[in-house]
């Protein structure tokens, strides 16, 4: 469903040579339903997302510089390599206020796709399992490892639509927090893509919560993605707003 971009300034670089981009997993729920090729690496950055809930009493804010490093293992097989390096709470509430910055926790995934590093097909899949280590500070930790299992499906009726349906667990505590979530994308000439989404969340401790809204990608030569997103809560459960903006860059290898 997404769509590649790419800095001129990169194609600069002696040791890198750069190859057709295959699609990044940002932005949207679930992740592409491609791998990228073996040996060639993409990063893909939250610069940075914002999320504001309130609870208790409490106001929080939260904006996290999310990064996921992904490397083409060959085949149908991606590794992905997830970290938060810098994260900002703001907390007002009780006539006080205080902010906390410090780095999240870090991940490691592994992605198959059956259709290898070629997504765009009317009918595709992809799977994706990560572990998650507390290892960040402590306001934003999960406190304890956490497990995750989750699968894209993509349907592409014609090369302006792409329609999928994400599906996702999450281990944590001996807890299962589990997502579905469709979108419904469409292309806009060679650089534009657009996307509406609703996301349904069960967690066995909070509820029910249900967030709806959408984004934009935008191409920039062939390696480059720029994009932007937004979520609103419907109903009184979770944040009341999820949004961010972001970048993915393609470092490719020439056969």
């Amino acid at each position: 469903m997404k769509k590649p971009l790419a800095f001129a300034a990169l194609a600069t670089l002696p040791s890198v040579a750069l190859a057709d981009p295959p699609d990044f997993d940002r932005p949207g729920a679930g992740f592409a339903t491609s791998v990228l090729p073996v040996g060639t690496l993409a990063i893909e950055q939250g610069l940075p997302t914002y999320e504001r809930q309130r609870d208790d009493g409490l106001l929080d804010r939260t904006y996290a510089a999310d990064s996921v490093v992904r490397l083409g293992l060959g085949n149908t097989w991606e590794a992905q390599f997830g970290a938060s390096a810098w994260n900002r709470l703001e907390e007002r509430g009780g006539g006080s206020r205080r902010h906390v910055v410090g780095h999240g926790d870090s991940s490691l995934g592994l992605k198959y796709a059956p259709s290898g590093t070629d997504g765009d097909g009317p009918f595709t899949w992809a799977a994706l399992g990560q572990v998650t280590f507390a290892d960040g500070n402590q306001a934003f930790s999960n406190g304890a490892r956490q497990y995750t299992l989750g699968a894209t499906l993509q349907w592409m009726p014609d090369k302006d639509h792409q329609n999928t349906l994400y599906a996702n667990v999450d281990r944590l505590k001996g807890r299962n927090t589990w997502t579905l979530a469709p979108t419904f994308g469409r292309s806009f000439g060679e650089h534009w893509m657009a996307y509406a989404e609703v996301d349904a969340i069960h967690d066995a401790q909070d509820g029910n919560e249900v967030q709806a809204g959408g984004g934009v990608a935008y191409t920039i030569g062939d390696h480059v993605q720029l994009d932007a997103y937004a979520l609103h809560r419907i109903g009184s459960h979770g944040p009341s707003v999820r949004a961010g903006l972001g970048v993915a860059v393609f470092f490719g290898r020439k056969s």
